[in-house]
C-alpha cells in the first residue's frame, strides 16, 4: 500500500504530538490515524506508521537506521509553529552524535558489543535476589507510611538503584540525575520549543561533566562496574573514545531508570483502573511475566520510534529514498486490532503477546530483560504485600511529551496484608 497524504489523519497526528490532551490519551488518535490512513505521508515530511506489521518490518530493516533521525526531525519540526529553531535542534543532536541512540553499524555494533555482556539474561537473573531485597525494603517503608506517591517512593528509587550499581554511579549522586535526565530527554521529543532545547543541552552538559570526572576516578581506582569495563576497553585499544565512553554511560544510566520508572507507574495505574485483572494477578502470581508483557503492550513506556532510509528501501511495497524519515508509532502498533484481539482491553493472560515497546532489530533496547525482571519483581511484590491499593486522586498527572510516556505522580493509599 503506498503512503498517501490525508488531511484528517495529519490533523490527528499534529494533535497527538503538540497538544496536552493528545499526549495524555494518545490511543483514540492512534486509532483515528490507522483507520484513516495506515501509511501516512505527513505534512511534517515523515511517513507515519500505525500498524503492527508495518512497524515491526521497518524496525527490522537494516536499510533503515537511526543515524540521520535527528536531522530529519529538525527538518519536519521546522514546519510547525512553536517548534525550536533548526540550528538549535541541530546543535542538540550533534552533541549526542556519538551515542548508540543515533548511530548505525559499524559504530553502533562496536558500542553495543562492549556493553551487551552486562545485560545478558544470565546476568539479569543473577541480579534478581538483590532487586527483590531492594523492593522488599522499599515496600516496608511504604507500608509504614500508608499514603505514598508510588513514582517518588518506588518507581524511581528502585531502577535508579539497580542501574546505578551496574554503571557505577555512587548512591549519593543518583537522585540528582532525575531532573537532569528528564530535561535532557525532552530534546528527543518530536516537537519541542527553544526553551526546552536550551534546557536539554544544559542538562546534557551537566551530566557530561559529571561523567568526565567519574571516568577519571575509575581510571585511578577501578571498580566492579560498567564504567570501569568501558574505560579498560578504551585503554586496551578497543577503538572506543572517551567521548563515546561518556555518552554511552549517560545513555545506559538514563535509559536504565526512565523506561522502568514509566513501566512501573503506567502498569500500576492500569491495574488500579482494571481491578478485576489486579485480583487475577493476586490469585495467580505465576501470571506475573505475562502481566508485565501485557502492561508493556497496553501502555508502553516508549510510544514513538523513528528510522531514516540509509539507502533505497521499501515500506509495504512503497519505495522510499535515502534520507526519508519514517515515524514508527509503537504505541499504536501495540493496540492494532489486526495483531491483538480486543486491543484496548487489559488482559494479563493474553496469548502470543509480542509488543513493540522496546523496539526491534539492531536498536532493540539493550536493557529490555532488566526492565522486565524489575517489573516482575515489583508487581509480584505489590500484589503479595498489600491487600488493597487505592488511588487518592481522580486525575493522575502525566509528564509532558509523547516519546517517553509516564506519570508525574501516582498517589495511593495502601492496606498491607495482615498475615504474611
Amino acid at each position: 500500500m503506498p503512503a498517501v497524504m490525508d488531511p484528517t489523519a495529519d490533523a490527528a497526528l499534529i494533535e497527538l504530538l503538540t497538544t496536552a490532551s493528545g499526549r495524555a490519551d494518545p490511543y483514540p488518535l492512534y486509532r483515528r490515524i490507522r483507520d484513516s490512513t495506515p501509511i501516512l505521508r505527513s505534512a511534517t515530511g515523515a511517513i507515519v506508521l500505525t500498524r503492527y506489521r508495518d512497524c515491526i518490518t521497518v524496525l527490522r530493516n537494516p536499510k533503515l537506521g537511526r543515524g540521520l533521525v535527528g536531522r530529519n526531525a529538525i527538518r519536519g519540526g521546522a514546519q510547525m509553529p512553536g517548534v525550536a529553531d533548526a540550528a538549535l535542534r541541530q546543535e542538540y543532536f550533534d552533541r549526542g552524535g556519538d551515542t548508540m541512540l543515533f548511530t548505525d553499524p559499524p559504530d553502533h555494533t562496536r558500542l553495543r558489543r562492549l556493553v551487551s555482556r552486562a545485560f545478558t539474561p544470565k546476568r539479569v537473573e543473577e541480579l534478581r535476589p538483590s532487586v527483590e531485597a531492594t523492593v522488599g525494603s522499599i515496600l516496608d517503608v511504604m507500608a509504614d507510611t500508608g499514603e505514598v506517591d508510588v513514582m517518588a517512593d518506588l518507581a524511581f528509587p528502585l531502577p535508579v538503584s539497580v542501574i546505578g550499581e551496574l554503571v557505577g554511579v555512587p548512591a549519593a549522586d543518583r537522585a540528582s540525575f532525575q531532573p537532569l535526565v528528564r530535561a535532557g530527554s525532552a530534546g528527543i521529543e518530536p516537537f519541542v520549543d527553544n526553551a526546552g532545547v536550551v534546557a536539554a543541552m544544559a542538562a546534557q552538559d551537566e551530566m557530561r561533566a559529571y561523567f568526565v570526572d567519574l571516568l577519571d576516578e575509575r581510571r585511578r581506582q577501578p571498580a566492579d562496574d560498567l564504567l570501569t569495563d568501558l574505560a579498560e576497553a578504551r585503554d586496551h585499544d578497543d577503538a572506543l573514545t572517551d567521548a563515546e565512553i561518556i555518552s554511552t554511560s549517560i545513555l545506559l544510566f538514563a535509559a536504565g531508570f526512565e523506561t522502568t520508572t514509566n513501566l512501573i507507574g503506567n502498569g500500576l495505574l492500569a491495574l488500579l483502573r482494571n481491578p478485576e485483572e489486579f485480583e487475577r494477578l493476586r490469585a495467580d502470581p505465576d501470571l506475573t511475566p505475562s502481566a508485565v508483557e501485557e502492561i508493556l503492550r497496553f501502555d508502553s513506556p516508549v510510544q514513538v520510534n523513528a528510522r531514516t532510509a540509509l539507502e533505497p528501501a521499501e515500506v509495504d511495497g512503497d519505495k522510499v529514498e535515502p534520507g526519508q524519515m519514517i515515524m514508527v508509532l509503537q504505541g499504536a502498533a501495540n493496540r492494532d486490532p489486526e495483531q491483538f484481539e480486543a486491543p484496548d482491553r487489559l488482559d494479563l493472560g493474553r496469548k502470543d503477546n509480542v509488543p513493540l515497546s522496546f523496539g526491534w532489530g539492531a536498536h532493540h533496547c539493550i536493557g529490555a530483560a532488566l526492565a522486565r525482571m524489575e517489573g516482575e519483581v515489583v508487581f509480584r511484590a505489590l500484589s503479595d504485600r498489600f491487600a488493597s491499593i487505592e488511588l487518592t486522586a481522580d486525575d493522575v498527572p502525566r509528564r509532558p511529551g509523547i516519546t517517553l510516556r509516564g506519570l508525574a505522580a501516582l498517589p495511593v493509599r495502601l492496606e498491607p496484608v495482615t498475615t504474611r
